[in-house]
């Protein structure tokens, strides 16, 4: 969960501050308020779903048959009550930390 953003503090700093990073500052938010204010005039895409109709572990592997949905406008899954595609099988691990996947295909076989 990201840290809520203490305004008290801010203002504390702010009041720091020389003229020249004050300038720098408002430049910086005027491109930061623009770009905000862009991403609400841009329809955000919907959100892709996924339903798990099996799961199988095979070593450090998580392999999940699933029904997914493409995103693209106007396809059969759109919706509520969209037929998803699928099911397919996807691979899942963990490398350095991060988590991995990996397209498989209809028929299930595990993967390197």
């Amino acid at each position: 969960m990201p840290k809520r953003l203490n305004f008290d503090r801010l203002r504390a700093a702010l009041d720091t501050l020389k003229l020249e990073q004050a300038k720098q500052l408002q430049a910086d938010l005027i491109v930061l308020i623009e770009q905000l204010e862009q991403q609400g005039n841009t329809p955000q895409p919907a959100p892709k779903v996924r339903e798990v109709v099996e799961v199988r572990q095979l070593g450090d592997r998580l392999y999940q048959l699933e029904r997914v949905r493409c995103g693209k406008a106007g396809c059969k899954c759109q919706g509520e009550k969209g037929q998803l595609h699928g099911p397919y099988w996807y691979a899942y691990w963990r490398t350095e930390g991060k988590l991995k996947s990996r397209y498989v295909g209809k028929q299930f076989r595990a993967i390197e």
